[in-house]
């Protein structure tokens, strides 16, 4: 007896049922300090560009928050997390999750996990899906643990 197309058999479904939650942690100073240090410096640069324009207060603290904001994913460390939920990532702001009912595409590669809202690939990938970094010391460690919830959710 054969398995149709993109039925798990029970003993991979049973045993991907019963996947434990995956956690990691991913620091980019510690993964890749130039790239840190080179978004700190425009970062940098950048509120000073708008502190010479002389505006208020209020305006100029906005405006350098919002530069530091945009470049935070170089700067700040990340907790991220694969479980029977979904997939979730936490960073300076809070956690930012998405549900498996969300999730319509998954590519797991050395360097993360990405998960989309579209089946294919799509220019909102960046801003309406979500990026996991795999740190580089563990990568080979947990792909093998990733990819059991990818499979029962038929990703």
């Amino acid at each position: 007896m054969s398995v149709g197309a993109g039925v798990a058999p029970p003993v991979e479904a049973a045993a991907a049922a019963n996947a434990p939650p995956v956690e990691w942690s991913f620091n980019p100073w510690r993964e890749r300090p130039a790239r840190s240090a080179a978004a700190m410096l425009l970062a940098l640069g950048l509120c000073l560009v708008v502190l010479a324009w002389r505006e208020s207060v209020v305006l100029s603290a906005a405006l350098c928050l919002a530069a530091v904001a945009t470049l935070s994913p170089a700067l700040s460390p990340l907790e991220c997390r694969v479980d029977e939920d979904g997939v979730a990532r936490r960073g300076p702001l809070g956690w930012e999750r998405r549900r498996w009912s969300e999730i319509r595409r998954a590519v797991l590669r050395r360097a993360g996990l990405r998960v989309s809202p579209y089946r294919t690939p799509h220019w909102l990938d960046e801003t309406r899906g979500l990026f996991l970094p795999l740190p580089s010391t563990n990568s080979a460690t947990l792909t093998p643990s990733i990819e059991p919830h990818l499979q029962r959710h038929g990703l």
